[in-house]
């Protein structure tokens, strides 16, 4: 939504400050004295801080700064060691290929890194943490990959610092890493009941291992950091960190604009929001950082409507997405026709494109046995009004824009969209994860280099069977799509692996289990005397990745 006139931006922060919305900071003078402190407003609050059983990004972006990673992807997309001494290869055979297509690696972990209790980080607490995931007990989101590894032991109990993890079958990107969490702090509580772990004090307060320790989270409000002192290399140059949980876009970005905040992450800003921020506080940094962010609607295909491919592809024909991507995002953010970004190695841009074009929407839907009734929305076979509800995260502006647009554009072929949407916390922490909405549900995908198909496998569909484990939301089912992430995921040459994905996308497109949207740019802020700050884009990787190097500088 784009604001005018000189007005609007004095009402809205006197509205905000009357509510009490605006976080109780400093004032403007006595933080430039200070600069001890860094203030993120994020437009979404964590639903935990474990990250194996979280299932919001917010919650990622600041285990960022509290965890540091065996290995991690920089602002420039490579894969850097940081907790090893360095990534196994098979050329350097620390990554060796076995027969029967079995695999062994070996990770050299550096001594000095500590847990912010002081015990040292060391590979049994990663060995542990993997018997842990991998106990069907533990609200683990995902076990597929988990369940390649056949063990992660330490061969020498007097050099806690080698890791041995064997492979039952082949995996491309089997040196990026494993997560790693405090034995000591976990083992009990796991022992006496590990479906119990996710109310475990390390869900809310955790110890770490990385540049900042966890000081306070104040629920609805804030989560703050301190700097370790003991973090390797020297504490983190600003000694404390905010996480603001500011849920509207609109409210977050009137506290940018005022420098109420110094920075944003996870702020679901459209362009139009990111331009008004740089022209009303010149102090402003925006960055439109490139990413492998998908924007999509996912379909419920248990729904008795949507199981029928000629609807889905109805519903996509209908929405004029090229016309959105003008309006909303001023063209810089392209329309996606499958989930794969341009930038991923993987990408198929031959696939099928489905072009605005409501009479083919209206020829699929009467293919499908629907027909207009006199209040001109269709009836299916038994009568039935055919109304769909589509939810999202309440708040996100971008996103209720294209709500809006889709309602008028549906009802033109005879479909009545409702609009439902909830908190952040309540949409992934319930709705998506537990695949409780009944048509459509709209967010994005943050992927990584090595994204390679696994959440629309078919075993990743959430059920309570399965304890609502896997992100395959929709619950498509497809055998040639299963064989082919099967096969990419146990491809080693690249160019192959990309053949696989492709054909995938190939399938995908025509199945369309998903309403492919946009390719997001990564959108952040920051204040321009914040140096230090490199956006990725990348998931995993987020705006403090690096917060560690941070500092407050007077000059612009």
């Amino acid at each position: 939504m784009t604001h005018r006139g000189g007005s609007w931006f004095v009402v809205c922060v006197t509205v905000i400050v009357s509510l009490g919305l605006l976080p109780a900071l400093p004032s403007p003078a006595s933080a430039q004295q200070q600069r001890d402190t860094v203030v993120i407003g994020m437009a979404q609050e964590p639903d935990c801080l474990i990250s194996s059983f979280c299932s919001m990004a917010a919650g990622s972006a600041v285990l960022n700064s509290m965890f540091a990673s065996m290995v991690e992807y920089n602002d420039q997309w490579k894969l850097v060691p940081r907790r090893v001494e360095k990534i196994p290869t098979v050329k350097d055979g620390d990554w060796q290929l076995l027969p029967n297509k079995r695999m062994k690696l070996t990770y050299k972990i550096r001594p000095g890194f500590t847990w912010h209790d002081g015990k040292p980080v060391t590979a049994i607490d990663t060995s542990w943490t993997y018997l842990m995931l991998r106990n069907p007990r533990s609200p683990t989101i995902s076990r597929f990959i988990l369940r390649k590894i056949d063990n992660m032991l330490v061969p020498d109990p007097n050099n806690p610092y080698t890791l041995v993890v064997q492979w039952n079958e082949l995996y491309p990107f089997a040196n990026t890493g494993h997560t790693t969490l405090p034995k000591h702090v976990m083992e009990q509580a796991y022992q006496q009941d590990p479906s119990k772990l996710k109310t475990h004090k390390q869900n809310t307060a955790p110890v770490g291992n990385g540049p900042y320790k966890i000081i306070e989270w104040v629920p609805g409000s804030h989560i703050t950091l301190e700097a370790y002192d003991k973090f390797p290399g020297g504490a983190a140059k600003i000694k404390r960190q905010v996480w603001r949980f500011i849920l509207d876009s609109t409210v977050l970005q009137a506290n940018q604009i005022a420098g109420q905040v110094d920075a944003t992450e996870i702020n679901n800003f459209s362009i139009d929001q990111m331009v008004e921020i740089e022209k009303r506080n010149p102090q402003i940094a925006a960055h439109y950082t490139p990413s492998l962010t998908w924007e999509h609607i996912d379909l419920n295909l248990d729904n008795e409507w949507l199981k029928d491919k000629r609807v889905r592809q109805a519903l996509v024909y209908a929405i004029n997405r090229d016309e959105m991507a003008a309006k909303l995002f001023l063209g810089k953010q392209p329309v996606a026709h499958t989930w794969l970004p341009t930038l991923h190695e993987g990408h198929n841009a031959k696939v099928k494109k489905y072009a605005y074009d409501p009479a083919r929407a209206k020829a699929l839907l009467a293919e499908a046995g629907f027909k207009p009734g006199t209040d001109g929305i269709l009836r299916d076979a038994a009568g039935k009004r055919v109304e769909l509800t589509i939810m999202t995260t309440a708040g996100n502006a971008q996103r209720e824009q294209v709500e809006v647009i889709m309602k008028e554009q549906l009802k033109d072929v005879g479909i009545d969209l409702k609009i439902d949407n909830r908190p952040a916390s309540v949409f992934f922490g319930q709705i998506t994860n537990r695949r409780q909405f009944p048509h459509l549900a709209m967010y994005a995908w943050v992927m990584s280099p090595i994204s390679s198909g696994l959440l629309w496998h078919s075993g990743q569909i959430p059920t309570p069977a399965n304890n609502f484990e896997g992100q395959n939301i929709p619950g498509w089912r497809n055998a040639e799509n299963d064989k082919l992430i099967d096969e990419a995921l146990t491809e080693l040459d690249a160019a192959k692996r990309i053949q696989l994905l492709q054909r995938e996308q190939e399938i995908w497109v025509d199945e369309l289990p998903s309403i492919p949207l946009f390719f997001r740019l990564s959108l952040t802020t920051a204040k321009k005397a914040l140096k230090g700050v490199k956006p990725a884009g990348l998931s995993g990787t987020y705006i403090t990745w690096n917060s560690e190097e941070w500092f407050w500088s007077q000059q612009q």
